[in-house]
């Protein structure tokens, strides 16, 4: 989340969107708890939401999370740079088409730097 925050500035986004699974990261920073939080982690990703521009964060269901963590898998220790994928890999459209559909008839939150 923290890196995604930092490319995202450096790519000069004045609106971002997080999308995670990590309903405890998610609540933390929705009650504000996450200025006084002991993970050091958790402290700067909220420092970076105040930077004059816009952060959502999503609590989205890991089963609406298959494609990332079939990304993650693929590439696990394997990369330690940035890839872009300009169209997703053909082993994972089809579950980028049913993420799609779960998404799509799921409950979301919203956290509003």
């Amino acid at each position: 989340m923290l890196e995604g925050l930092k490319l995202a500035w450096s790519w000069s986004f004045q609106k971002v969107e997080i999308k995670s699974d990590n309903a405890l990261v998610i609540d933390t920073l929705r009650n504000g708890l996450a200025a006084v939080n002991n993970i050091v982690e958790v402290r700067t990703i909220h420092e970076w939401f105040y930077k004059g521009w816009e952060v959502k964060c999503r609590l989205i269901l890991r089963d609406s999370n298959k494609v990332a963590d079939c990304l993650d898998n693929e590439a696990r220790g394997r990369m330690n740079q940035l890839v872009v994928l300009n169209d997703p890999p053909q082993n994972v459209r089809h579950i980028l088409e049913e993420d799609i559909q779960y998404a799509l008839h799921s409950k979301a939150a919203y956290v509003e730097a």
